[in-house]
């Protein structure tokens, strides 16, 4: 009988991520749409944020 041991993986260090994630780095993608951090308002940031955990 062959024992399966449990790989640790990083998830930090993937290529890619799973569906949903790479959905909402996209989402994250447009809605700051290539502007600098300081150039985007706190509560912009608070929304895009808070975004990420509301249901659909």
């Amino acid at each position: 009988m062959r024992r399966l041991t449990k790989k640790d993986i990083n998830l930090n260090k993937l290529k890619t991520g799973c569906s949903p994630c790479m959905r909402e780095a996209e989402l994250m993608k447009k809605k700051i749409s290539n502007r600098k951090i300081a150039e985007i308002k706190i509560s912009e940031i608070k929304d895009i944020v808070s975004s990420m955990f509301k249901k659909n």
